[in-house]
């Protein structure tokens, strides 16, 4: 990975960002709602969302990455259910940024791997638990072993590889003998509670299960820094998070952007109801200034908050990126 380049850039954008210049860093780009699996606490397989053709995605992928973003990431759905995702990853890869892919993991297929670790600078596959729990919680039986069949691959090919996990009442427990068991397997460990937020009652761990989970991963985060990419601050949210009484830390179309399938730009990618406008009909960086103009923002200073990795992590990350540089670049 292009390390040294895009730990400059990043920090310049930092940089301008502390001064109220900059543009977003992070761009999530949702490529379709198609999916694979039937996860208990994800709708996007229950949509039918319309998605971008090739040369429309282009267009999209182009007049983001001419904001100068650092980090640009594929989501979906499952992104690859999209039969062009190599070409959109290899377009987003001309502009010099950071290509990344969040996937389930379970469409990697020996003899694709190495194409895919060729796009992606690095792929995060999702993981919640032993087989059993993640199985129960992705609704299909065998996701586990053929989404570690496929990180499995993925290493092999020399990919840098992450696993994301959902922390939830259902997994709360597994966790450090989970992670303990990944630590050998993959480059770094993302952790995020289950949302929404505030949580539900049937969302919420019981407390003394949170708290070990968080000791755990707070000690080893201490020992092994590479590990666990979320920053400590982050960690150390879960407890108020599941009791309703987490800050509401937002810097949505400030640090970062999403787009949808059909090309329409968010201020992030937590809120699906909040839509800035299409990124086909109108430049980003108009949408993205003229706030007093759009009532969509008013939305987002009405959010009660989250506390994703994609967001709230990215913000911690920012207010010490020196320090958190380790995770995001793998040095």
């Amino acid at each position: 990975m292009k390390a040294g380049k895009l730990i400059s850039k990043t920090l310049a954008g930092f940089l301008k960002f502390r001064v109220g210049r900059g543009r977003p860093l992070f761009a999530t780009y949702d490529v379709t709602s198609r999916c694979n699996m039937k996860c208990a606490y994800c709708d996007w397989w229950k949509m039918s969302t319309p998605e971008l053709p090739t040369r429309e995605a282009f267009r999209v992928i182009d007049r983001i990455c001419q904001l100068g973003v650092s980090f640009f990431n594929f989501c979906g759905g499952e992104p690859m259910m999209r039969k062009d995702l190599m070409a959109l990853a290899e377009r987003a890869s001309t502009y010099g940024c950071v290509v990344g892919m969040n996937t389930n993991g379970t469409l990697l297929k020996a003899g694709e791997v190495s194409e895919i670790a060729d796009a992606f600078d690095v792929v995060t596959v999702s993981l919640d638990g032993p087989r059993e729990v993640h199985d129960a919680g992705r609704g299909v039986k065998g996701s586990f072993d053929r989404a570690v069949e496929g990180i499995r691959l993925l290493k092999a090919d020399g990919a840098r590889v992450g696993v994301s996990v959902v922390l939830s009442p259902w997994n709360v427990r597994t966790i450090p003998q989970f992670v303990e068991w990944l630590r050998n397997s993959v480059d770094f460990v993302t952790i995020q509670p289950i949302h929404p937020y505030p949580p539900p009652l049937q969302n919420k761990p019981s407390p003394k299960a949170v708290l070990r989970a968080m000791d755990f991963l707070l000690k080893l985060k201490r020992e092994d820094s590479k590990l666990i990419s979320v920053p400590t601050d982050f960690v150390q949210g879960f407890k108020p998070f599941f009791d309703g009484k987490a800050p509401k830390i937002c810097h949505a179309g400030e640090l970062y952007m999403a787009i949808d399938p059909m090309g329409r730009l968010k201020p992030c990618a937590a809120r699906s109801d909040v839509v800035l406008g299409n990124i086909l009909n109108r430049t980003a960086g108009e949408m993205l200034r003229n706030r007093t103009k759009n009532p969509a923002w008013s939305k987002v200073s009405c959010c009660e908050g989250c506390w994703l990795d994609c967001t709230v992590g990215i913000s911690m990350w920012m207010r010490k990126p020196l320090r958190e540089a380790v995770h995001l670049f793998g040095l």
